[in-house]
């Protein structure tokens, strides 16, 4: 049976620890009016990331950072489409030796890592824990350590909201100033920020500086955001709704009633001597972590309890 609550009440970094914790293996759905993602885990790693509202293929993706050609890419899918329905499509350009298997996981992970760190900025939306659901077969699943995720995705939260002040949008065009390569002889750049710096041109927004270099929205935004400090650059106007390159997104249907929740058990402390043990049903846990605190903003030592309790109150004593 399925898992259910809203972020109002649950927060995603909170949900996250319990999966963890819990070694858990299942698909969660967050949901909110006009948007859509899946997190799918496997004894308490996230694998793999859908968002709906922003959904890429990997062919895309690699297309986009210049990796393949369209050609390549639309020849791997005639593949998959007709004599290798499932295998990962990444995995095909990777026999057919378009890119190499280091670029195929880099991408996926930098995939999954964008759209789980996006879904921290949610306030509401229902979401649904599904047991033991695993990811579509043609997908490529890279296990990433989610104490890791919730650490940087606050540290995003805190940081996106400084770089908002002065990039409002990730479709605003960025252009050099006057003379930027005699305001740049002063600056050590690193390899990263020569990548962004190369690609500026007065007519790319941030997001497709971000899709060239494939560093992702935040670690372009954050070296734009030095650049426009370093007055290196200005930002001119938002581009339009057309030429962002997004799909749209039709409303997701409504998730109806909330169905009954299933039992979730967790060991609140752990074992006496700290080094982990068996939870109820024979679920190994590790031992009790510090813990960073996305809505405190600062470290709690052994949280279980805390959490078991507000997961009690919330849920009725279900759990």
């Amino acid at each position: 049976m399925a898992l259910v609550g809203n972020l109002r009440d649950f927060g995603l970094s909170e949900f996250l620890y319990l999966v963890d914790r819990g070694a858990k293996t299942g698909r969660l759905t967050l949901q909110k009016p006009g948007d859509r993602a899946e997190l799918y885990f496997n004894t308490g790693k996230l694998v793999y990331a859908t968002h709906f509202n922003q959904d890429e293929r990997i062919g895309d993706i690699l297309v986009r950072m210049g990796r393949i050609t369209r050609d390549q890419c639309n020849s791997a899918l005639e593949v998959q489409h007709t004599r290798q329905p499932d295998k990962p499509l990444g995995q095909i350009m990777v026999e057919y030796g378009m890119v190499t298997q280091a670029e195929i996981l880099r991408c996926v992970r930098l995939q999954i890592e964008e759209i789980t760190y996006g879904l921290f900025g949610w306030q509401e939306g229902d979401f649904r824990f599904e047991p033991e659901l695993a990811p579509p077969r043609e997908s490529v699943a890279i296990p990433l350590s989610i104490e890791n995720l919730i650490m940087e995705g606050t540290r995003r939260i805190d940081e996106w909201a400084r770089i908002r002040d002065r990039i409002p949008s990730l479709d605003v065009i960025v252009r050099f100033s006057d003379k930027p390569h005699e305001k740049a002889k002063g600056v050590n750049l690193t390899s990263d920020e020569w990548r962004v710096f190369a690609r500026i041109n007065g007519a790319s927004s941030v997001r497709q500086i971000s899709l060239q270099t494939g560093l992702g929205d935040f670690d372009t935004a954050r070296i734009i955001y030095g650049f426009l400090s370093a007055g290196l650059v200005i930002l001119t106007r938002e581009i339009a709704q057309a030429a962002r390159g997004l799909t749209g997104f039709a409303a997701s249907p409504s998730t109806g009633p909330l169905p009954p929740l299933a039992p979730f058990s967790l060991d609140d402390t752990g074992p006496e001597n700290g080094q982990g043990g068996p939870l109820p049903g024979g679920v190994a846990t590790a031992a009790p972590r510090t813990r960073f605190s996305a809505r405190s903003g600062i470290y709690d030592t052994k949280p279980g309890k805390e959490v078991i309790r507000r997961l009690i109150a919330y849920f009725g004593g279900v759990f």
